[in-house]
C-alpha cells in the first residue's frame, strides 16, 4: 500500500465522520428546538396559571364584575383593579399571540387562550374602557386587530365573560 492509497483511505474516514457529525448535530439541534418549544408552552402554561390565580381575590372578582356591568359608572378604585386584571391577562395573551405566530403554540390551544382574551374584553364596561378610553392602544396593531375582528362579528358575537360564569356578574355582587 502506497502513502497515497492511505491519503485516500483517510480522506474517505474524513468524509465518513463530517457525515456522521453532522447527522449528530442535526438530532442535536432537533431536540434542542424541541424542548426550547416546550419550554415556551410550560412557561406560557405558568403564565396564565398567574393571571388566573389573580381570580382568586374576591376582591378582584367582584371589582371586575361591577366594572363589566358599569363601566366608568363603577367606583375608581374597583375600575383601577379591573382595568389592571384586564391588562395583566391581554399582556399575557400578547405573549401568547406571538408564540403562536412562531410556530410554537398550536391552534387549538391558541383560539382557547384567544376567546378567553376577548371574553374579558367583550362586557359593556370593559369594552367602553377598550373603545373611549383606548385601551387598546396597550396591544400590538396584530392583537388589537384580532380582538377588535371577533369583537365585532355579528354573526358570531363573542360571549362576555360575565355571562359564562356568574361570579363574573354584577348582580352576583350588588
Amino acid at each position: 500500500m502506497t502513502i497515497q492509497d492511505l491519503g485516500s483511505i483517510g480522506e474517505l474516514i474524513a468524509a465518513i465522520a463530517t457525515v456522521a457529525t453532522l447527522v449528530y448535530l442535526a438530532i442535536q439541534i432537533r431536540q434542542n428546538t424541541a424542548q426550547q418549544k416546550l419550554d415556551a408552552y410550560v412557561s406560557v402554561q405558568h403564565g396564565q396559571n398567574s393571571v388566573v390565580d389573580l381570580l382568586r381575590d374576591p376582591d378582584l372578582i367582584r371589582a371586575y364584575a361591577l366594572t363589566a356591568e358599569h363601566g366608568s359608572d363603577a367606583a375608581p378604585e374597583d375600575r383601577g383593579r379591573a382595568i389592571n386584571f384586564v391588562l395583566q391577562y391581554l399582556n399575557h395573551f400578547q405573549i401568547v399571540h406571538d408564540l403562536y405566530v412562531d410556530g410554537i403554540i398550536k391552534d387549538e390551544r391558541y383560539e382557547l387562550w384567544k376567546g378567553f382574551a376577548v371574553a374579558v374584553v367583550a362586557p359593556p364596561g370593559i369594552l367602553d374602557w377598550w373603545h373611549r378610553e383606548s385601551g387598546r392602544m396597550a396591544f400590538t396593531p396584530e392583537v388589537r386587530a384580532l380582538i377588535e375582528h371577533r369583537l365585532e362579528d355579528k354573526d358570531n358575537p363573542p360571549v362576555p365573560i360575565s355571562e359564562m360564569w356568574s361570579i363574573h356578574n354584577a348582580k352576583s355582587w350588588e
